[in-house]
């Protein structure tokens, strides 16, 4: 905790598991810490061996003993769940860590058999990728040349990711769009909906 515990240091390690960043992608993230607290914080990291840098140094990047963290760091996600559904507003959460959450929460056996290559703006863009029961969350695009796409606004995504709210419904309404697989997407919504029942009944009991 001497490490984790100093401010912004797991909000960085949570801009990397979703992938590499630049050091203003991440200051972009989180302006309010400021280009040398952030030029710290990231030192420090680099320093006990947590994050690697580029050889140019402006790309950071989380090392196997940082990976580490990855279920720790989702678990408090995981446990910020029930604060969603017990009225935190949507539109302040980001739909890209809720995906994130998911990762570790949706059961393989749910996502067995589905492939997706999905890229998604719910005011953040992300990729979502499916494959051998696994989801792989991304701040990039999906190295996929025809990839599905899914646009809907924050709340949608929170909403659908739920199960407060089903697919058809939203795109009926107009609130979701989706071009390519559709049924790929509803399953995998459906995933992360019995993912979530699962977590906030957990701590319900």
């Amino acid at each position: 905790m001497d490490v984790l515990g100093e401010r912004w240091t797991v909000l960085i390690l949570r801009e990397l598991l979703l992938g590499p960043k630049r050091f203003t992608q991440i200051l972009g993230r989180m302006p309010s810490i400021g280009p040398n607290r952030l030029t710290d914080r990231l030192r420090t990291l680099h320093a006990i061996g947590a994050i690697s840098k580029s050889e140019s140094a402006t790309e950071y990047a989380l090392t196997e003993f940082g990976e580490g963290l990855r279920v720790p760091i989702i678990g408090l996600g995981l446990w910020g769940l029930r604060l969603m559904s017990d009225g935190v507003d949507p539109l302040t959460a980001r739909a890209d860590m809720v995906a994130l959450c998911m990762t570790v929460a949706t059961s393989p056996r749910r996502l067995a058999g589905l492939a997706l290559e999905c890229d998604v703006d719910a005011g953040e863009r992300f990729s979502m990728t499916v494959s051998e029961g696994a989801l792989l969350v991304r701040s990039r695009p999906s190295t996929s040349s025809a990839p599905t796409t899914v646009a809907c606004d924050a709340g949608t995504f929170i909403a659908l990711s739920l199960g407060t709210q089903k697919p058809s419904a939203a795109c009926e309404s107009g609130r979701l769009a989706i071009d390519g697989d559709v049924e790929a997407v509803g399953r995998l919504f459906d995933a992360f909906a019995d993912a979530a029942r699962r977590h906030t009944a957990a701590q319900s009991a």
